[in-house]
């Protein structure tokens, strides 16, 4: 199975000059294209301060396609950056403030193709499901400087009144869809499907992800690509075994949407601590024959996990997708920058330009080359190995030796545990024909007599 093709569309925000202007000097110029078609620069429908640039529909399964598609994606930022500065502006990222007053803000937009409506339906649901774990890993505070640090998870879709948490969609058709978008209207006053999170887009079978908060870094941008492509190619392969993706609590799934939104990685995240074990009581109801919507409305067992906790098990579970991908260590780096680091704090680029304007350096530069630096890591990786030479090696190792192997981390562990049947123990193999496994004296053969 090939991986799924995608697009994106990158906020960007141009500070100190008309956008007007810049997007005509580099519509001039000309954009590079991917894939046979151009990438587009557009201004944002109600914002226009804010920038997107909006690549094509590509093919992103290799790391080779990965170089070439975040190369003419970095080139197109640079291209947008200079006209900013020969406008007498700069380019900055939505949120990212250079000067002293707040900025608006915006989000990276992702649209992920699917074969079929059943793979549509899956993908949406899976994502759904991981979708305040995505808002935890890509939610960032707005850069004012001079100002305070906002340690808020996502301010962007804090502030927002545009954005619905996901529906379960027990079906993309579009009978199905009516009724999703009447029950939109009817309780949010809402009748637009991509007003949620995560929304299938009819006609083209794609679906689109629109909770990600606009990154001060291409390395960021590209991890996020990687890790969105992971969760379709994990959905592409349940379609393939006859899986689907079950309902979700949508109280719980708004009570975890909430908790990323306002702490991030430091939320506790709510999760269901039995769900096969009540799946099982419902199946036993209903063959006693009681009513549906009574064992739908029992409360589930909960308990809390540290956010943190809940993104590594994701990244770990997602190793044989990423290893399909054909992913490196480096890719990724700046999704183990968040939970995997020995100092136990997240770490991302935002943080880095708050150091180099502390440190007096030139801001808008710092700014634009985290934009504009194509590769894998870009500046995190650079971070990582000087302050953790030793430990962040280690940590690129292990998750090298993991993505070679195509196997997560407790996939390897259980693999490499001695097995029970293999009499592996050492009184086993001590034992040897002077009694079985359980220590008693070996008995007599067939119709033989004990002495």
């Amino acid at each position: 199975m090939g991986a799924a093709r995608q697009a994106l569309a990158k906020g960007l925000m141009v500070q100190g000059a008309d956008p007007a202007a810049v997007l005509a000097a580099v519509s001039r110029s000309g954009l590079p294209s991917l894939g046979g078609e151009s990438i587009r620069l557009e201004q944002h429908p109600r914002r226009q301060e804010l920038l997107r640039l909006t690549t094509p529909m590509t093919w992103l399964g290799t790391r080779g396609a990965r170089r070439e598609g975040f190369d003419a994606l970095g080139y197109a930022i640079d291209m947008v950056a200079t006209a900013a500065r020969q406008a007498g502006g700069m380019l900055t990222a939505p949120g990212l403030s250079l000067g002293g007053s707040a900025v608006p803000l915006d989000g990276d937009t992702h649209w992920l193709e699917t074969a079929d409506p059943v793979e549509q339906e899956v993908l949406c649901n899976l994502l759904r499901r991981h979708s305040p774990l995505l808002i935890a890993i890509a939610g960032r505070g707005s850069f004012v400087r001079g100002g305070r640090r906002d340690r808020i998870g996502s301010r962007w879709l804090a502030d927002s009144h545009e954005h619905l948490a996901a529906r379960f969609l027990a079906s993309v058709t579009e009978r199905h869809l009516y009724r999703v978008q009447a029950e939109l209207r009817r309780r949010d006053g809402i009748s637009h499907l991509d007003r949620m999170d995560v929304a299938p887009l009819m006609g083209n079978g794609s679906v689109l992800v629109r909770c990600l908060d606009a990154q001060t870094s291409l390395a960021e941008t590209r991890a996020h690509v990687l890790l969105l492509s992971a969760l379709a190619l994990r959905a592409r392969s349940m379609v393939k075994e006859g899986r689907r993706e079950g309902p979700v609590s949508q109280r719980l799934l708004e009570e975890n949407r909430a908790r990323a939104i306002s702490d991030g990685l430091r939320a506790g995240m709510v999760e269901d601590k039995r769900p096969r074990e009540r799946e099982r009581e419902r199946e036993r109801d209903r063959d006693r024959g009681r009513r549906e919507h009574q064992v739908r409305d029992a409360p589930p067992d909960e308990r809390k996990i540290p956010a943190r906790q809940a993104v590594r098990a994701l990244l770990d579970d997602l190793v044989p997708e990423f290893s399909r991908l054909d992913a490196t260590p480096e890719e990724i780096l700046p999704l183990l920058c968040l939970v995997e680091l020995p100092g136990g704090q997240p770490l991302r680029a935002q943080d880095l330009l708050t150091r180099s304007a502390g440190n007096g350096q030139a801001l808008p530069e710092a700014v634009r080359t985290a934009l504009t630096d194509s590769r894998p890591g870009g500046l995190l990786l650079d971070a990582v190995l000087a302050e953790y030479p030793g430990s962040g090696q280690l940590m690129l190792n292990v998750w090298r030796e993991a993505l070679e192997s195509g196997l997560s981390l407790r996939a390897r562990r259980d693999h490499d545990r001695p097995s029970a049947r293999s009499g592996s123990r050492p009184d086993q193999r001590r034992r040897g024909r002077a009694g079985d496994r359980r220590g008693r004296p070996a008995g007599p053969s067939k119709g033989g007599k004990q002495q």
